[in-house]
């Protein structure tokens, strides 16, 4: 589910869709909520919202302020 396989295509991994959450990079900041149900229709359910989120946090992409609810796109230099 994550990453692609012979069972799972590019287009239904979680690699594929987090970059739907990037197509908003130039914002910086954006609330989790508004993301959500900007990016809804490209995830199959809010689990696989949660896992690119998840990645891009991992890969320090993204910064999450839980207690704002909000998202920061890292700034890359």
């Amino acid at each position: 589910m994550i990453y692609p396989n012979k069972h799972i295509k590019v287009e239904e991994s979680i690699i594929y869709k987090m970059t739907a959450l990037l197509e908003d990079y130039n914002l910086k900041v954006i609330g989790i909520n508004e993301l959500y149900n900007k990016t809804k229709h490209k995830f199959n359910n809010i689990d696989e919202f949660i896992y690119s989120l998840d990645v891009l946090y991992l890969l320090d992409i993204i910064n999450i302020n839980f207690e704002l609810e909000l998202i920061t796109y890292a700034s890359r230099n």
